[in-house]
C-alpha cells in the first residue's frame, strides 16, 4: 500500500533549484508552490507542512490538517499568532542561527558610524566640503568601552565576540543568567537597570514577546549613560518609541542606531527621521548573500527529520515566543 502523501505548501516564493531539492527529499512529499497556492487557495486546507514568513491567524481555521510550520526567518512575531500558539498539535520551527554574522556586522557598522562620525562625513562628501575640525570632536574608541548585549542568543554571542576583538569589555543580560564564554558578566532580568547603567553601547537583540514588549521605557532610558548609544536590531516593539524620541531629543542618551522601529515601516512624518543623533536602516540587518539557501538547509534537514519521525531542530517555545 502506498504511503499517504505529505502535502507541503510553500507560502513564499522559493528559487526553483531549492523547490527541486525539497521534492527530492522523498517521493512522499507533494510540493505546492506559492504560485499554485495563489491559483488555488484551497490547498491550505489540505497542507500538512507550511513554509512561510508570515501567517494570518484566521487562516488556521481552514488549515486543520497542518502539523508543522517552518518560518524562513528567526523572529516569529509575524507567525506566532494566538491561534497558532493555542494549537497543541502544531509545531513551529524557525531559521535561527543563520543571521548571527551579518547582523553582528550590521551592529558594528552602526556603532562605528557613531564612533567615527562617518555619517556626518558622508554628508560632507556629498556637499563637497573638506572640513574636519568638528568631526574630530566627540570621537570614540571602542577599545576600553563597555558593550552591553541585551539578549544573548546566537546573534548576541557573535556580537560579544566581535566586541571583544575590538578590545571592548563585554557584558550581557538574559533570562537565564548562566555564564557565557567571552562575556565578563551575565546579568539576569532583575538587574536590567544596573546592566544599562554600565553599558556605553547597548545592543538590543531581543525578540518581541509579551515579556519584552516595551521593556525599554522611560525608566530604563534614564538609567543609561548620557553618552550611551542604543542599537536595536531585535524588534521595534521592545522599546517605547515615544520615550526613546524624548530621550534622544533631550540628549538623555547620545544616540540610537535602529534597524527596527515601532511602528514599522516608520511613517514619513515620524520624528525619528529628523533627529541628527539617529541612524535608521529599514530592517535589513539579517539580509546577506545566500540567505534563502541557508534558511532552506535548515528546512531540508527538518523535512527529513519530520518524515522519519525524528525531533525537529529550532523548535520555537510557543509560550515564551522564541
Amino acid at each position: 500500500m502506498a504511503e499517504t502523501p505529505v502535502i507541503l505548501l510553500l507560502n513564499t516564493d522559493i528559487p526553483a533549484a531549492i523547490v527541486s531539492r525539497i521534492r527530492d527529499v522523498s517521493p512522499r512529499v507533494r510540493v505546492i508552490t506559492a504560485a499554485q497556492h495563489r491559483a488555488r487557495p484551497e490547498w491550505l486546507a489540505e497542507a500538512e507542512v507550511l513554509l512561510t514568513s508570515v501567517i494570518d491567524g484566521r487562516v488556521l481555521e481552514q488549515a486543520r490538517a497542518l502539523r508543522w510550520v517552518q518560518t524562513i526567518g528567526a523572529g516569529v512575531d509575524r507567525v506566532l499568532t494566538p491561534e497558532l500558539a493555542a494549537r497543541e498539535d502544531l509545531v513551529l520551527t524557525n531559521a535561527s542561527g543563520i543571521h548571527a554574522q551579518p547582523i553582528a556586522e550590521h551592529i558594528f557598522g552602526l556603532i562605528l558610524m557613531f564612533g567615527r562620525n562617518l555619517h556626518h562625513a558622508a554628508l560632507r562628501q556629498h556637499q563637497g566640503e573638506w572640513k574636519s575640525d568638528d568631526l574630530r570632536e566627540g570621537l570614540r574608541m571602542l577599545s576600553g568601552s563597555t558593550l552591553g548585549v541585551l539578549g544573548v542568543g546566537a546573534i548576541g554571542e557573535r556580537t560579544g565576540q566581535i566586541g571583544a576583538a575590538f578590545g571592548m569589555r563585554v557584558i550581557g543580560l538574559k533570562r537565564n543568567a548562566a555564564p557565557v564564554e567571552g562575556f565578563e558578566r551575565i546579568y539576569g532580568n532583575a538587574d536590567l537597570l544596573t546592566f544599562l547603567a554600565e553599558s556605553d553601547y547597548v545592543v538590543n537583540t531581543l525578540p518581541l514577546t509579551p515579556a519584552t514588549r516595551g521593556l525599554i521605557g522611560r525608566d530604563e532610558l534614564a538609567a543609561m549613560k548620557p553618552s550611551a548609544i542604543l542599537v536595536n536590531i531585535g524588534r521595534g516593539g521592545t522599546i517605547d518609541t515615544d520615550a526613546l524620541v524624548d530621550a534622544l531629543r533631550s540628549r538623555r542618551i547620545a544616540g540610537a542606531g535602529l534597524d527596527v522601529t515601532d511602528p514599522e515601516p516608520l511613517p514619513r512624518d515620524h520624528p525619528l527621521w529628523r533627529l541628527e543623533n539617529v541612524l535608521l536602516t529599514p530592517h535589513y540587518s539579517g539580509a546577506h548573500p545566500g540567505y534563502v539557501e541557508r534558511a532552506s538547509e535548515i528546512f531540508l534537514d527538518n523535512l527529513a527529520r519530520y518524515l522519519d519521525g525524528r525531533p525537529l531542530v529550532n523548535v520555537v517555545d510557543k509560550q515564551a515566543g522564541y
